[in-house]
């Protein structure tokens, strides 16, 4: 209750601006910027990754405020004396019932090129005098947030002071969803394999299945054996099959037009063109924030089910200058740094953590 109270005070000492800001193409973006009581010591801008996200972030199942992922960060970088801002994604409205959320006019012509032009814009008016006028910025990116960010980078725009990133890709787009698509199962179950015997029995998967990437499908029976137990050739014949599944989503991708909606006419999020990108786009991000000097820190959940450190690790190695990146661990945490696979809440000291490592780069 005591920790309850404490967050509800210093949300209500926040500073709310609320902003629109026209992007490169016109499109208006709104959202807000979450001032603290004095002077600001810097701004950290939030990049949200996949999905109809509007500046809160709501990506959890506790029924809590914690489960607005960025409105919780805010009121922890308020307290260190940092603005933060944070914004709706294009085609996405905040404050309207459910229904209206996805703007079904917008939201078809979402594209790769535009969410990155959206933070560009949203980055120059934070430095701007008409702005913030900010001489400290820090970006921090969840997810797909992280290819918005890169492509920053790659567009030519200063520096900023940090780089944070929660289960931030480093790899290509084709990269990411190749893995997701036809390595997370089989990397899953041999992770399963508790003896370490190259044979993952079907207790073993009972024992074990929601400690792995795959629990994000929270569906145990595919991964039971008919015969009781997988061997590595099962593991080689998983892979072979879903390679050849992605093979074929592939070629129905790349027969969409650039402006069809997707994921279909009826509820659509991006265009074509987004999805398409997905299994086109090679070019590592962590290339793309090669051409910033800019520390980054950049935090793996153990249970991560959309990418994994490892991958993101060997992305870096001999593109990112050596000492540019931190890698950070987080045991039996998820792609949000929470408890489940995929969805927050942010663990409370990792979320803390987080603020802490962007007001080190703003000195007071």
């Amino acid at each position: 209750m005591l920790m309850l109270a404490a967050a509800l005070s210093l949300a209500a000492a926040q500073q709310v601006q609320p902003f629109s800001l026209p992007s490169a193409d016109g499109y208006v973006l709104t959202g807000q910027a979450d001032a603290p009581e004095g002077r600001s010591r810097g701004v950290v801008i939030l990049v949200a990754g996949t999905g109809a996200f509007d500046r809160d972030v709501s990506f959890g199942r506790t029924g809590t405020p914690r489960d607005r992922l960025f409105a919780d960060l805010s009121v922890r970088l308020n307290a260190r004396g940092l603005t933060a801002v944070r914004f709706d994604q294009r085609g996405v409205r905040h404050g309207v019932p459910p229904i209206e959320v996805v703007d079904a006019a917008a939201s078809p012509g979402v594209t790769p090129e535009n969410l990155s032009a959206d933070v560009g814009a949203l980055y120059e008016w934070t430095r701007s005098d008409p702005g913030l006028n900010a001489t400290c910025v820090v970006f921090f990116a969840h997810s797909e947030g992280a290819a918005h960010v890169a492509g920053v980078a790659r567009a030519g725009a200063p520096e900023p002071a940090l780089v944070i990133g929660m289960g931030a890709p480093l790899e290509s787009k084709v990269a990411a969803l190749r893995w997701q698509m036809s390595g997370r199962d089989a990397d899953s179950l041999a992770m399963m394999d508790a003896d370490d015997d190259g044979v993952i029995t079907n207790d073993e998967v009972r024992a074990n299945w929601m400690n792995t990437p795959s629990a994000v499908f929270e569906m145990l029976a595919p991964f039971l054996h008919p015969t009781g137990a997988w061997t590595q050739a099962d593991l080689d014949l998983l892979r072979s099959n879903q390679a050849a599944a992605y093979e074929q989503a592939k070629i129905t991708a790349l027969a969409m037009g650039d402006a069809d909606p997707y994921p279909s006419a009826a509820a659509p999020a991006f265009s074509g063109r987004w999805w398409k990108s997905c299994f086109t786009d090679e070019e590592p991000l962590a290339a793309q924030f090669a051409r910033w000097r800019s520390p980054m820190i950049l935090h793996y959940g153990e249970r991560d089910s959309q990418v994994r450190e490892n991958r993101q690790r060997a992305a870096a190695e001999g593109v990112l200058p050596d000492g540019q990146a931190v890698f950070v661990s987080h045991p039996g945490r998820g792609h949000s740094l929470g408890r489940e696979s995929l969805l927050g809440p942010i663990e409370e000291a990792i979320a803390d953590r987080i603020a802490d490592e962007a007001a080190a780069a703003c000195p007071a």
